[in-house]
Order: C-alpha cells, then sequence, then structure tokens
C-alpha cells in the first residue's frame, strides 16, 4: 500500500460535512449556504450541493478498490453517509436540529478512514492524484475552448462541438474550485472530458488543417497534463507516444464501425 495523501473524493466530502457540522450555523440551510458559499435558491447553490453528491458518488465506487475486509468495514457506513449528505428526513431549515446534532462524529471518523484506505490503495491514479498545481490543465482547457469555438459547422457537428465546450467549461469550474472539492474530482471530469474530445476526433469532416493538426497536439497534452497531475512525475515521452497511439486505435475503430452503417 502506498503512502496516503488527502486529496481524494472521500477526504475532500469529509472535509466539507466537518465544515457542515462546525459551522456554528443553527440550521442545515444555513450551514450548507456558508461551507458553499452560495445562496439556497440559487443554481450555483444546486451545483456545488450536486458536486458535494458526486464526491460521495465516487467515494462509494472506489471503495471497491479495497481489500474485500476493509471494503466491507466502510461498506456498512455508506448509508449514513449519504443521509448526513442529503438529510431526507429532516428539514433543513429546522431550527430545534443543529448540523451538530445530525452529523454524529462517529460517522465522519468511518469516512476519514475509508478515505485514507482509498488513498493508500490508489495513491498516484486520479483517484488521488500526487500534485495540486492545476495550471497546466487550465491552460490546456482555455485552448480546447478557443479550438472548439473557431471550428465551423462544416468541421464539427454543432450539437457536438457545444457539448465538448459544455464539458471543458465544467471541467475549468472545477478546477478554480479545486479547494472546494479536491483534485481528484479534477482528475476524474479531466478523464470523462478526454473521453469525449477522442470519440469527437472520429467523426470530424472537412476540418481546416491547422485546426486537425492543433486537435491531435492538444488532445495528447492534455492527456500529458492530466498523467503530470496524477503522479506529480515530468511526463515521459513513452507517455506520449501511448496516448498518439491511443487516439490512433480509437479513431480507426470508430471509422470501422461508421464504415459498416
Amino acid at each position: 500500500m502506498g503512502i496516503s495523501n488527502e486529496n481524494t473524493a472521500a477526504h475532500h466530502l469529509h472535509t466539507l460535512l466537518k465544515s457542515v457540522r462546525d459551522s456554528g450555523e443553527q440550521t442545515l440551510r444555513g450551514a450548507w449556504c456558508k461551507v458553499l458559499d452560495a445562496d439556497m435558491d440559487s443554481s450555483e447553490f444546486a451545483r456545488r450541493h450536486s458536486e458535494v453528491v458526486m464526491l460521495l458518488q465516487m467515494t462509494i465506487r472506489q471503495l471497491n478498490s479495497l481489500p474485500e475486509r476493509s471494503r466491507l468495514r466502510c461498506e456498512r457506513y455508506v448509508a449514513d453517509w449519504w443521509t448526513v449528505v442529503v438529510q431526507p428526513i429532516h428539514n433543513w431549515g429546522d431550527h430545534t436540529r443543529t448540523p451538530q446534532s445530525l452529523f454524529p462524529q462517529d460517522k465522519l471518523d468511518h469516512l476519514e478512514s475509508a478515505a485514507d484506505l482509498i488513498s493508500g490503495n490508489l495513491i498516484g491514479s486520479g483517484a488521488a492524484p500526487r500534485s495540486a498545481d492545476l495550471d497546466e490543465m487550465a491552460m490546456r482547457c482555455n485552448e480546447w475552448i478557443d479550438l472548439l469555438t473557431a471550428m465551423s459547422d462544416a468541421e464539427i457537428d454543432g450539437p457536438v462541438r457545444d457539448a465538448l465546450i459544455s464539458q471543458v467549461r465544467h471541467l475549468l469550474w472545477l478546477i478554480e474550485n479545486a479547494t472546494m472539492f479536491g483534485g481528484a474530482r479534477v482528475a476524474e471530469e479531466a478523464s470523462t472530458v478526454i473521453g469525449s474530445l477522442t470519440q469527437a476526433s472520429a467523426t470530424l469532416a472537412n476540418v481546416q488543417p491547422n485546426h486537425a493538426s492543433r486537435w491531435k497536439k492538444m488532445l495528447l497534452g492534455l492527456i500529458a497534463a492530466c498523467v503530470v497531475f496524477n503522479q506529480a512525475a515530468p511526463v515521459l515521452q513513452g507517455s506520449i507516444t501511448a496516448g498518439e497511439e491511443l487516439v490512433k486505435e480509437i479513431t480507426a475503430v470508430a471509422n470501422d464501425f461508421g464504415s459498416d452503417e
């Protein structure tokens, strides 16, 4: 098992829940608004609390990486963590039930222990990145937005382009809010974006030569940025070569499917 770090979804979920518990607010509504820095009735609050739920989802999924005894022990508390995050029984505006009374300390302790176990098993992967420096990835995201915005409907289907831009912008938003939601959430979303861009590369048609060249170069650049962020080590030329071959293989498979239609 590797050395644990505190850059996992479970660690950031624990930090957020502990902050709600210790907020000093008298209602759950007030505590969540304070911690997420958004008004309850705003779309920004919905967006941010949805990310808290996503951290819980990632935590539950990553429990499967643990040895069986540890996994079974941690899974006993999944329903408790979900209840703490969502509070389906009690009114969030109830002044008679403070966040401290609704967030049992032992349940949070079990969540933090699970976080340490996940990190120890997955450190150096997207689930537990070694680095906290996201400047390179942010730069790559801005480059992608510039390129996608510049591409015409003749080069890439409009809805596909708009969906990709939306995904990249969400990744940028997560990078900007990495202090709140953590590096693991960024790494997971970055992997999703890379997958979407790779799939889209097989659908491009009539692409201007300069756009085609930039697409390939920038896709490899984003892959490299993710490798560097996850492992906190310089990316090797072999990683770039492997990434280039992967793009070629996925594109070839997608083209084969298209030719059968």
